[in-house]
């Protein structure tokens, strides 16, 4: 049986190392090649020995049950996410993972008797089958707000989450100085740095079969030119020593989304493509024309299925595609054309359609401060896509979705997350020109709704 596993955080390839001698390099990659291949078959057996154990007893001959040689039912997901990874949202098991973040007021680093006033994260998570926000941090007394005391907290603009190892997870830290990766263990309560980036910015391109796979940069400045150079990384970290297997330039212009199958997924300005593990062998899935860009992405490992939708802001209009099992795109026939951002599960898809209310005039941004979907989310039956919709929430102006850049909302069964964005009044430090913008740099609460009760509450940093 062919196993698949696919994570928030995207994508793989193979490394042409940096050392001199074409045949050191061979003897290099094939070292590479064979422990990524050991890892995988690790993980296949260890997989299939469960399903072995977990499997019922064949059914004896002339019995009524399914014939051996019948394509085998596909069991019904116990829960409608079950299967649908996203670039939207991290969940581990039954935690769903995220961060609040407030303003907090902290001694001066290395001591001195000023202090400052930064935005700090604390990485909390819902279980979804209790509710309720927990910290991440198991330490009771804990306070939380002090990045130098508490290690699951961070003095930054954002951080990305990715699943390792049972009671482990890895974090993406970024916003002031060099970039981090970390892994946490949620076990002993205890986080350690096992990745240093080379300029601010890291990320997640994914997991597969115990490797993690990273994103780095590196801005080079040509002292000829003046001009800055931005090259980008693809690193494979092994989940088990947490050491670095390879790591590999990316093509100019290309932006890693998935791995899955031993392949990795590409989108450009315009196209998605596809490439071998050595980006070679490049395919094109999909491709549009005019302007607009790429926006959220699930895979449906159920089905083998991967959408994505394109939008553009400034025509206010918005589609769905997906990629099929056979690698060939389709249009999702919603109830409109004017999508902004959606999600996927097993049964249903939610969507919010381009309403746009101007909040106020911005000179730094053409369209101003815009609420673009009027805080409404839709649903609608999944094998009946352009069926009748279904209002399941509505903001009613108390709450912005859809801002800053994409959908920032979530749904699991009959709970609905999204950070609570604030609108403050920013003025200009220049002109004096006061104009309102939605501000993730300070407090950054979470909204809970339960949708069949309509009760709401916040989660926020104490």
């Amino acid at each position: 049986m062919k196993k698949k596993s696919v994570c928030l955080c995207l994508s793989l390839l193979l490394s042409a190392l940096s050392v001199c001698g074409c045949r050191y390099r061979e003897e290099a990659r094939a070292e590479v090649e064979s422990e990524i291949a050991a890892l995988r078959e690790e993980n296949i057996a260890r997989a299939e020995s469960l399903e072995a154990q977990a499997s019922p007893e064949e059914p004896a001959a002339g019995s009524s049950e399914i014939s051996a040689e019948a394509e085998p039912a596909k069991a019904a997901p116990k829960r409608d996410w079950d299967g649908i990874t996203s670039s939207q949202y991290t969940l581990i098991g039954d935690r769903y993972y995220y961060y609040v973040k407030a303003r907090k007021t902290l001694p001066a680093e290395g001591g001195g008797t000023h202090t400052h006033t930064t935005g700090v994260l604390a990485y909390v998570y819902t279980d979804l089958t209790q509710g309720g926000m927990q910290y991440v941090c198991p330490d009771p007394l804990c306070k939380h707000s002090d990045p130098s005391v508490c290690p699951f907290t961070a003095s930054g603009q954002s951080a990305s989450f990715c699943p390792a190892e049972d009671g482990f997870f890895y974090l993406a830290q970024y916003g002031r100085g060099r970039g981090k990766i970390v892994k946490a263990d949620l076990n002993k309560g205890t986080i350690q740095t096992v990745y240093e980036g080379r300029s601010t910015f890291v990320g997640f391109y994914g997991a597969e079969n115990g490797v993690v796979y990273i994103r780095d940069s590196e801005d080079v400045t040509d002292n000829n030119t003046k001009t800055t150079q931005t090259t980008n990384y693809l690193l494979a970290l092994d989940v088990k020593t947490d050491k670095v297997l390879f790591e590999q330039k990316i093509p100019d212009g290309n932006w890693i989304v998935s791995v899955r199958d031993g392949k990795i997924l590409c989108h450009t300005v315009r196209a998605l493509l596809e490439y071998d593990m050595q980006f070679g062998s490049q395919k094109t899935l999909f491709s549009f024309e005019g302007t607009g860009g790429f926006g959220e992405w699930y895979y449906d490992e159920n089905r083998d299925e991967f959408w994505f939708n394109v939008r553009n802001r400034d025509e206010s209009s918005g589609q769905v595609f997906r990629i099929l099992a056979d690698g060939t795109a389709e249009k999702v026939p919603l109830p409109t054309d004017a999508i902004y951002c959606f999600q996927l599960t097993n049964t249903k898809i939610y969507y919010s359609p381009f309403d746009p209310v101007k909040i106020d005039d911005n000179p730094t941004y053409p369209p101003g401060t815009v609420d673009y979907t009027n805080g409404k989310i839709y649903a609608v039956d999944r094998d009946d896509p352009g069926g009748e919709p279904t209002l399941v929430y509505d903001c009613a102006g108390r709450y912005y979705i859809g801002e800053p850049s994409s959908s920032d909302y979530a749904i699991f069964g009959d709970d609905l997350f999204f950070g609570k964005l604030l609108l403050r009044l920013y003025k200009d430090y220049f002109t004096g020109e006061e104009y309102f913008v939605f501000d993730m740099s300070g407090d950054y609460p979470k909204v809970h709704v339960n949708l069949a009760t309509g009760e709401e509450e916040i989660f926020q940093f104490d």
